[in-house]
């Protein structure tokens, strides 16, 4: 097979590879949505289910309080009692510093009971606001994952057959050129460049006036001496 013969295929094979690359790519970007989309509707959920069970201990905490400060209360009422009861002066002071003890744990319990009743007051509107955004979101997955699932599969299908096209293309080419151009193309995208005035449309870079020459006599491929492309001539187009 001549170099002129091959040429069509080796531009066919990568035209291909380039489609694939762009499919690839598009394949990729729409996944990567769905997986964002998907991972924060996760993160979400779990948030809420966090922000609950934080919010649970604190309700049990604060009616633990309460109940130790009701308890107190009655302390309180004995000590009272006590203080009524007293005989002397050292008993009236004994009874009077536990009342004012208990009156103190009393308050101190009441404070805390207040602070975990404002800090459990902003944790059920931050959960709550995670819930409606976790529901929302769900809501969009559900339409969105449908339609992205059937691009995909409708991308994924392209692909099928534009490897299939490409075997068949790779089977065109001599088992040497295609080797040269895999190891090319692993390196670069585009593994293949023409020419035909003497500079390199790959990059660019005007060619020694020798390999031009002899380029366009067509006896084998040449390679670029700056991007290292494979390189063949094709004449300007009248």
């Amino acid at each position: 097979m001549s170099i002129a013969e091959q040429i069509p295929h080796l531009e066919a094979l990568s035209n291909l590879d380039e489609r694939i690359r762009q499919l690839d790519e598009d394949l990729g970007v729409r996944r990567g949505g769905l997986d964002s989309l998907k991972t924060e509707v996760a993160e979400l959920r779990r948030k809420v289910d966090d922000g609950k069970v934080s919010i649970a201990t604190m309700e049990k905490t604060r009616n633990e309080l309460q109940t130790e400060a009701r308890q107190m209360t009655v302390q309180i009422e004995k000590s009272r009692e006590k203080l009524g009861r007293s005989r002397n002066e050292r008993e009236s002071m004994a009874a009077q510093r536990e009342l004012e003890e208990l009156k103190k744990l009393v308050r101190d319990r009441e404070d805390e009971v207040e602070k975990l009743g404002a800090v459990c007051e902003q944790a059920k509107a931050s959960v709550n606001a995670a819930e409606t955004r976790h529901n929302e979101l769900s809501a969009e997955l559900a339409g969105t994952a449908e339609g992205a699932l059937q691009t995909v599969q409708d991308l994924e299908k392209q692909r099928e057959q534009l490897i299939i096209e490409r075997a068949a293309t790779v089977k065109l080419l001599p088992p040497i050129l295609y080797r040269r151009y895999e190891a090319i193309r692993a390196r670069k995208p585009k593994a293949i460049a023409r020419t035909s005035d003497g500079t390199c449309s790959g990059c660019n870079i005007s060619l020694p006036p020798m390999m031009f020459q002899k380029m366009q006599r067509s006896d084998e491929f040449e390679q670029c001496p700056q991007c290292k492309r494979i390189l063949y001539y094709v004449p300007k187009s009248s």
